[in-house]
């Protein structure tokens, strides 16, 4: 592929991003307060559950329930499970 075509690669690329990060705003956005921030803070920020825990003002345990039920919730927002 010719250098000059390049920016269209780029571009289309930068363009999924930021179309699945609105996306995945507006699914956050249906989960309580908790949840979405134990999500932020674990699963896109990276923290461990216990720097989670400190941030948040929430117990270890609070952060894992919250993430479990948030992730399921999402992924029932989704799309129905393929029970087969």
């Amino acid at each position: 592929m010719p250098i000059e075509d390049a920016s269209e690669i780029t571009s289309r690329a930068d363009h999924d991003e930021v179309e699945s990060s609105i996306d995945l705003r507006r699914l956050m956005g249906r989960l309580p307060m908790n949840m979405q921030r134990a999500i932020q803070y674990v699963k896109l920020d990276g923290l461990s559950v216990a720097e989670a825990a400190r941030r948040s003002g929430m117990t270890e345990s609070a952060i894992k329930i919250s993430i479990h039920r948030g992730l399921k919730a999402l992924s029932a927002a989704i799309g129905p499970e393929d029970k087969s």
